[in-house]
């Protein structure tokens, strides 16, 4: 079957747009990195998921034995007594040190935040209602299987959650462990303090419906923001130590324990990091001992002597800046539950160190280039221990994103030399992480944007574009009640995926203080019109979610006022429990390092928690499935009330029978690409669904209701309070949402199948429906105003061969520009010939390293799960722009 066109019937479905070569087209541009990163990025691609207990072994035991200290004395002296026993690991080669485990991909339960996942069904079963909502989830995410995944038990190593590997003999410590954090961890009080509602039945009947798909406040409470690196960079730990004893002794008299217990856990957990850092400089000494290499062991000396000069100092060069910053991130990722921590701004917060260094001839452009591209295999190796349910989300990524270009404090251009460097590194070394973003403003250079529309022909997926414009007016209107500055607004960057976080000026230098952009994630927007059809019922489980809705939906405005009824319930007990759940952990897995590193909380004396950041409205609200909802209401609207072509009733009886197709979850086949009918019972009625106005092709009928569902939504969500007190912030991404709240999705009435996945992101079409080319799809998108939301997202797949060369680089910038002129926020492009792809799943074993873009981020092809590949398959290829 052609990939260009489906005819499945009379239906109007391409997933191709303009012609293509007839042979298999490859990326226009490939480069190799140097020999040494070569070398650390094969390690890292032979390397197995692995879950090492050290960490949690030391930090509970430490735990026990300070029993009755302050919450955060208690927690600091855990984490350093955790820091100090991580056994210290570096491979000849490399450049950049320090790593969260012993192993290459290496993770650590976090059992004081999530102890369930580990234990068998038996034991997690003890809380059955909660567990039950849980496993609704698990049972329809389908796992990768390729790649560093240990999928199941072999040997001497067991299978945790599908992905991760353990020794045999430490499985028995790892369940002790978790086994003693029982109604002490994040995740058991969370659910008891989530008891406290009085529609908590409810709650869990939704969450066994799927219409949420993971717990965020205890999976990974934190992240999706960036470090701030300037308070080690400007005065180093000691320096931190020091303003921190100050503060003890100028505020004693006060008698805030509080805000002194925040001072002196801060000095303890950056003590225990020092000593981490010291016990790597002590390895690196050892192995220059005894080796022979004369160049490899000056290597380790050099090693060496960073290590001892940052443990206490603030950096004198380039790699002793890098290093830090980088010691700075993982450690911060050892101390939390934490997902898409970005090291931001990163190339402009190096650049006077490296610019110095280039003056004064300590370094070259060749060493640079070099140094960075060490840089993305040390962030590539960086793996977070979760449960089935949370990589179902993530897609095992962890969202690390450097952002390149914007402006400067003062209005400028902000783009440098360094970042051209970086751009290079993730050209001739190729990882999925960091992902790239340029921060599109019409103040950057031609020569630099061309520069990374070449990088984007590499074929990763990076750079994403945003629009720098649209950032700063949504932060000056979210934070205009916590005093934002201009300034602080012009210093933005994107913590994990898309999502805009305000900037902090650190002693007038480029820096980050804003809270974790956490929340309700992500809701599962065609489940409710599911509910709404099946009054109140999830028509896939049986389960009643919702009182009924007593409408007889006679006409689209009840149906869709039934709709907004269900769907304000969705937003606001979600909203709620989050608020009640996330206060429950404050005294458990407080961000204390993380804290101290952060603008303003070392001055207020408060971590993260308490509010001690800059700007704290960051607590956000994520949706799914859209553009799916959109298309379906259209096609009801349409084929129901004004043309009655079918009724209600029938509709109905057509969904449930999956329109006389199997399920997904039977074939293993997640798109309209590949779909076998077994009756033509209801053909006809599909043919009208898949026919109906669809987004993505600049029709009013349709893209009119997309922006009615979303602007209701943008208003709902503020009418929460967060757990601080101000109003929550709407999001529109996926993350790898779209495929597991697919699954649970019976067929909708835009002509989607039974368990397919959703439409990815949250502005992309849903895959072979957008007919009218790319420009099409840029007006579609921009029906709404992007600077209400926190981010919005846009994936587009281009073939290759239509932006080859110098007018094809051109071609492709120009497009970004009309829509970042049109008010568009984010853009990104997998550029891929689709049939590699096809080839890809059929021979996974030749395409190792092949990395493509899903949502937010870029992943290798083998390490994602099936419906997530045949969705990126089945997104329209542009032969054409």
């Amino acid at each position: 079957m052609s990939i260009a066109e489906v005819k499945l019937g009379e239906m109007r479905l391409s997933f191709q747009y303009g012609k293509v070569p007839k042979e298999v087209t490859d990326r226009e541009i490939r480069k190799e990195p140097s020999k040494r990163a070569k070398k650390l990025r094969d390690d890292y691609l032979n390397a197995k998921i692995s879950l090492d207990i050290e960490f949690p072994y030391w930090y509970t035991r430490k735990w026990i034995e300070e029993e009755g200290q302050h919450p955060l004395i208690r927690r600091a002296l855990a984490l350093k007594c955790g820091f100090e026993h991580l056994t210290p690991m570096i491979r000849a080669g490399e450049l950049l040190v320090m790593q969260k485990t012993r192993y290459i991909r290496g993770a650590f339960v976090m059992p004081w935040t999530a102890n369930r996942y580990p234990l068998s069904i038996e034991e997690r079963m003890e809380h059955e209602a909660e567990e039950a909502s849980k496993m609704s989830l698990e049972e329809v995410v389908v796992l990768a299987k390729g790649g560093g995944n240990v999928t199941q038990s072999a040997g001497n190593v067991l299978s945790i959650s599908g992905r991760f590997g353990i020794r045999r003999e430490e499985f028995p410590m790892l369940v002790e462990v978790c086994r003693y954090w029982k109604n002490k961890s994040s995740e058991d009080t969370c659910f008891m303090w989530a008891a406290m509602h009085p529609k908590y039945d409810q709650y869990l009947n939704m969450k066994k419906a799927v219409l949420m798909h993971v717990d965020l406040e205890y999976s990974l409470r934190h992240g999706r923001n960036v470090v701030n690196y300037q308070l080690p960079l400007q005065i180093g730990f000691k320096g931190m130590i020091d303003a921190c004893t100050e503060k003890i002794n100028a505020n004693i008299k006060e008698g805030n324990a509080d805000k002194i217990a925040f001072w002196k856990a801060t000095i303890i957990v950056i003590e225990g990091v020092q000593a981490w850092i010291r016990n790597y400089a002590k390895e690196a000494k050892r192995l220059a001992a005894k080796e022979k290499n004369v160049k490899q062991k000056q290597e380790f000396e050099e090693i060496a002597g960073r290590l001892e000069w940052i443990a206490e100092n603030p950096p004198r060069t380039f790699i002793e800046a890098l290093q830090l910053c980088w010691t700075c991130h993982i450690a911060v990722v050892n101390e939390l539950q934490i997902s898409g921590l970005s090291p931001g701004r990163l190339g402009q917060v190096l650049y006077p160190f490296w610019k110095q260094d280039i003056k004064e001839g300590r370094i070259t452009r060749e060493q640079t280039l070099e140094i960075l591209e060490c840089m993305r295999v040390k962030f590539t190796e960086i793996e977070i221990a979760q449960s089935v349910g949370t990589i179902g989300l993530t897609g095992g990524s962890t969202f690390n994103n450097l952002c390149i270009g914007g402006v400067n404090p003062d209005g400028t251009s902000a783009e440098n030399e360094l970042e051209e460097l970086i751009i290079e590194s993730a050209m001739t070394c190729a990882t999925p992480q960091p992902t790239l973003t340029v921060l599109y403003d019409g103040k950057l250079s031609e020569k630099f944007l061309l520069k990374a529309i070449e990088c984007n022909k590499i074929g990763t997926g990076y750079p994403a574009w945003v629009n720098n414009r649209v950032a700063m007016e949504y932060l000056m209107k979210t934070f205009k009640d916590e005093g934002i500055t201009l300034e602080d607004a012009r210093a933005w960057t994107i913590g994990g995926c898309l999502e805009i976080q305000p900037g902090a000026l650190v002693n007038g230098r480029l820096g980050a203080g804003s809270y974790s952009s956490t929340g309700v994630g992500f809701i599962n927007m065609p489940k409710v019109l599911e509910l709404v059809l099946w009054d109140g019922v999830d028509p896939r489980t049986k389960v009643r979610v919702f009182p009924p809705h007593g409408s007889k939906l006679e006409t689209y405005e009840e149906l869709y006022r039934a709709w907004q009824q269900y769907f304000y319930e969705v937003v606001t007990v979600f909203e709620e429990m989050y608020n009640l759940k996330a206060a429950a952990m404050f005294n458990i897995d407080n961000p204390i390092f993380y804290s101290a590193l952060m603008a303003d909380c070392i001055e207020k004396g408060l971590d993260m928690d308490r509010g001690g950041c800059r700007y704290n409205r960051t607590l956000t609200t994520w949706i799914t499935g859209q553009v799916n909802l959109a298309n379906s209401l259209a096609s009801i609207k349409k084929n129901v009330y004004e043309e009655r072509n079918f009724t209600l009733d029938e509709l109905k009886n057509a969904l449930i029978n999956n329109f006389g197709y199997r399920s997904a979850l039977e074939t293993s086949q997640f798109s309209l690409l590949d779909q076998k009918r077994e009756t033509d019972e209801w053909a006809r009625i599909h043919s009208l669904c898949v026919n109906a106005p669809k987004y993505g092709n600049d029709d009013p009928y349709v893209d009119e209701i997309y922006k009615d569902v979303i602007e209701y939504w943008r208003d709902v969500v503020p009418q929460v309070k967060d757990v601080f007190g101000r109003p929550w912030v709407p999001c529109q991404l996926s993350v790898a949402s779209h495929g597991p709240l697919g699954q649970a999705c019976i067929a909708s009435a835009d002509g989607r199948l039974a368990g397919l996945t959703l439409a990815d992101a949250a502005q992309s079409p849903y895959p072979g429906t957008d007919l009218n080319g790319p420009y099409a799809v840029l007006n579609s998108a921009v029906i709404i105003d992007h600077s209400d939301y926190q981010n919005t997202q846009l994936n587009l797949k281009v073939h290759p061969s239509c932006i080859k060369g110098t007018q094809g680089s051109r071609k492709l910038l120009e497009l970004i520009k009309a829509y970042m002129d049109k008010g568009g926020y984010h853009i990104q492009f997998n550029v891929v010939d689709t049939r590699m792809l096809r080839d890809a799943q059929d021979h996974p074993e030749n395409y190792r390293d092949l990395l493509v873009r899903v949502a937010g981020f870029t992943a290798y092809w083998v390490e994602l799960s099936k419906p997530i590949q045949d969705e990126i398959i089945a997104r329209t290829e542009y032969g054409e722009i």
